[in-house]
């Protein structure tokens, strides 16, 4: 099962509570994530100067998915779903959000310019080929393996694992002649995993284009 259908069982499981907050504006979650992705950003940037904000990084990231999560079920038990205003304050900020948690690496002390824009880069195009299939007219394409919960799953893994590197004083991992932080090596997954995102959406988006035309082809010949 890929990560991000968990999403279900947890909007289950914090119905009961979207139901008794539903008075609330599904767009204060969405501001409020962006603001939590602010503080995400910084902890990376400041974390080899203090490797408790590692730590912090992990339930900040945990907080921002419950908060978009809660976004989501509010609107439904709202009826604003469908509204294109709170899909723009849904989806708008949450890409700001990313790049500040990105960025935040990238300009890390301990990150390698060249890795973070790898890793920087590779999310962009990661975004785009989700939405180029609905552009095109087929579906969105949400292809893995890096889609957003497996992005922030990992950066929770790394953010873990650096801050365990700092406490043993071991923060770089040894690969033959070269040595890497963890925070880099996340940068390096993102980039190699986002370009098999990237190929898998291309591949998709022509699939259902071919059927499209299959379709319209076989309903002419009736």
């Amino acid at each position: 099962m890929a990560l991000h259908q968990l999403k279900y069982p947890y909007r289950k499981f914090i119905l009961p509570m979207a139901k008794k907050i539903s008075w609330i504006n599904p767009d204060v979650f969405s501001w409020m994530a962006f603001v939590v992705t602010f503080c995400t950003g910084y902890c990376f940037y400041a974390g080899n100067s203090n490797p408790k904000l590692y730590l912090y990084v992990i339930l900040l990231i945990f907080l921002r998915m419950t908060l978009n999560t809660l976004d989501g079920v509010v609107a439904i038990q709202r009826g604003d779903d469908n509204r294109i205003h709170g899909k723009i304050i849904n989806a708008l900020p949450d890409r700001y959000g990313d790049i500040f948690i990105v960025g935040g690496i990238l300009l890390s002390p301990i990150c390698n310019d060249l890795i973070g824009l790898l890793g920087l880069g590779t999310m962009f195009l990661v975004s785009y080929s989700g939405m180029l299939g609905k552009a095109l007219g087929v579906s969105w394409q949400g292809h893995g393996p890096l889609d957003k919960v497996e992005r922030l799953v990992l950066l929770m893994c790394f953010a873990y694992l650096q801050y365990r590197g700092f406490s043993i004083n071991a923060p770089q991992l040894q690969m033959g002649d070269y040595s890497f932080y963890y925070v880099e090596i996340c940068m390096l997954l993102f980039f190699v995993l986002g370009q098999i995102t990237v190929l898998r959406r291309v591949h998709g988006i022509y699939k259902e284009d071919k059927e499209l035309n299959n379709n319209l082809e076989k309903g002419k010949n009736e």
